[in-house]
């Protein structure tokens, strides 16, 4: 029985019986809710805010499954594996391969492909501007958890704080700042990015509507 846990920003899945493997999904690359520290690649995809770790494990473990079956019906043989994409109970699609894409190295990596709930194919300019919409509901976020009742998302407001004395080191106008560039840099069409992340608000403060 396959099983799998969430270990700092990666999610790993073992799969057992006599091929034993395990293989791992980095959380940064490929969940919104877990993006704001990650590296973009040419390609990405991203689960949406609504998908949570109890889900993504729930998921992982259901490949898992899935490779289990593979295994035992290929006598134990993992090279059948590589590209291989697998279709999870919510519909979202799984492909199996090596993190060096090494087609002949035993597969340990995985990572979402489409599906309900997944901005797939994500350019790398989009992919940044996502990160950074993150970066900026984490900032918000850490403010708040210190008691700051600051209305960030006023665009009055966010004006008037940038403005102040000192305003420009504040962690929630220095992220946006730097998401500003970002965003500009990223398709003009603002609906994937609203959905990935569903904060049209942070959206539409950073682009300054």
């Amino acid at each position: 029985m396959a099983t799998a846990s969430i270990t700092g920003n990666v999610v790993n899945v073992d799969v057992e019986g006599t091929t034993p493997l395990r293989l791992g999904m980095s959380l940064q690359r490929h969940s919104y809710r877990h993006c704001a520290n990650s590296a973009s690649g040419a390609l990405n995809s991203l689960l949406h805010s609504e998908v949570d770790d109890a889900t993504i494990i729930a998921e992982a473990v259901e490949v898992g499954e899935q490779i289990e079956g593979l295994l035992l019906k290929s006598g134990g043989k993992w090279a059948s594996l590589f590209g291989k994409t697998l279709t999870v109970g919510s519909r979202r699609t799984y492909l199996v391969d090596n993190s060096a894409l090494n087609p002949n190295g035993s597969p340990n990596h995985f990572f979402v492909t489409g599906g309900d709930g997944v901005w797939a194919k994500i350019p790398q300019a989009d992919y940044v501007a996502a990160r950074d919409v993150r970066r900026v509901e984490e900032a918000i976020t850490t403010r708040q958890t210190r008691k700051d009742k600051y209305d960030y998302l006023d665009p009055k407001q966010f004006a008037a704080k940038q403005a102040e004395t000192g305003g420009g080191d504040n962690p929630v106008v220095l992220a946006v700042v730097a998401a500003r560039v970002s965003i500009a840099l990223a398709s003009r069409d603002d609906k994937a990015l609203i959905a990935v992340s569903g904060r049209k608000d942070i959206v539409d403060l950073i682009r300054n509507r």
